[in-house]
């Protein structure tokens, strides 16, 4: 009885007017849970197994037409506490805004991942969360982390122009004073049509690691499409602290029927010591939107911390 009730609230919550005015509104989300054995590798620390909600994730998106070919568009999304860790329910602000979309392209006001971060994206076999995604150590250099969601920004994506499309993003510095000036400039471009995908991304950092200094980060990524199989690869120069360091990935997996197999090894160039990762993972879709999978994942840096385990995204 309980149940019918909860399910009854939630439809009638549904149903209000402010959906029902809006028939362009959509409720999506992500379930991302995974059971792991963790071990630093550092002498004298225990080997921990967890649970964890990595990126679950629940949101709200929609639009309504101004007229003139000209649409109000918004997004708000936040992530889950779906394993109970911190007890908050729900947790940081993910891809959040609003903005217009017409002929021009799209522009939209908030909270959003950079064009620097999401040009890596189409080759990330985990989501960006785990110890096993690939920007636990691409995308870094100098202790400085470039996969980034950025806050404040304004962030323009052009129409696109048969496979090819730009995106810019500017992030003022709402503390900016007469001598430091935070404001974060990211930008890509890329191509996008049947078995190749290619892009290239930019992002400028002034004032960060130091007064007077700009860090920046280059990085070009390409993805190739072989039918039951795919290739990728990506590779990245970025400046730190006036100390530049390369960081490279070679990406791929292979379809059979409803499973696959993915391996991603990667390097991160930093200054007097190199970072490799190695990532294999073997997954099954059960639907279209539930997958199960395994993984196993190394990090070498002095030691090596390694992670085994599974889990399950669904996705609605």
């Amino acid at each position: 009885m309980k149940q019918k009730l909860i399910a009854l609230a939630i439809a009638s919550a549904l149903s209000a007017p402010a959906f029902a005015d809006n028939a362009n509104i959509t409720v999506y989300g992500k379930a991302f849970l995974t059971i792991d054995q963790h071990d630093t590798g550092v002498a004298g620390t225990a080997s921990k197994m967890r649970v964890n909600t990595n990126a679950s994730r629940f949101g709200v998106k929609g639009g309504e037409d101004l007229g003139d070919g000209l649409k109000g568009i918004f997004q708000y999304e936040v992530e889950m506490d779906a394993d109970g860790n911190t007890g908050a329910g729900l947790g940081k602000t993910r891809n959040s805004g609003f903005g217009l979309e017409g002929d021009f392209g799209k522009v939209v006001l908030g909270i959003w991942d950079s064009p620097f971060k999401v040009a890596h994206n189409k080759l990330e076999l985990f989501d960006n969360t785990t110890d096993w995604s690939a920007v636990k150590v691409i995308g870094i250099s100098g202790g400085k982390d470039f996969n980034t969601r950025q806050k404040n920004m304004v962030q323009y994506w052009s129409p696109k122009m048969g496979a090819l499309q730009a995106a810019f993003m500017y992030s003022p510095d709402e503390a900016k004073t007469a001598t430091v000036n935070k404001s974060i400039t990211s930008m890509s471009a890329t191509f996008d049509q049947d078995a190749i995908y290619v892009a290239v991304a930019y992002e400028s950092r002034p004032d960060q690691s130091a007064t007077g200094v700009t860090d920046t980060a280059m990085r070009a990524a390409g993805k190739f499409d072989l039918g039951d199989a795919w290739l990728g690869a990506m590779v990245e120069s970025m400046k730190v602290n006036n100390v530049t360091n390369n960081n490279t990935e070679i990406v791929g997996a292979f379809n059979m029927g409803a499973g696959s197999i993915a391996a991603s090894l990667t390097k991160q160039g930093a200054a007097g010591t190199d970072t490799t990762g190695v990532s294999l993972k073997y997954a099954y879709k059960f639907s279209k939107r539930t997958e199960g999978f395994l993984a196993y994942g190394s990090k070498k840096n002095g030691v090596t911390a390694t992670t085994f385990g599974g889990g399950f995204v669904h996705s609605f």
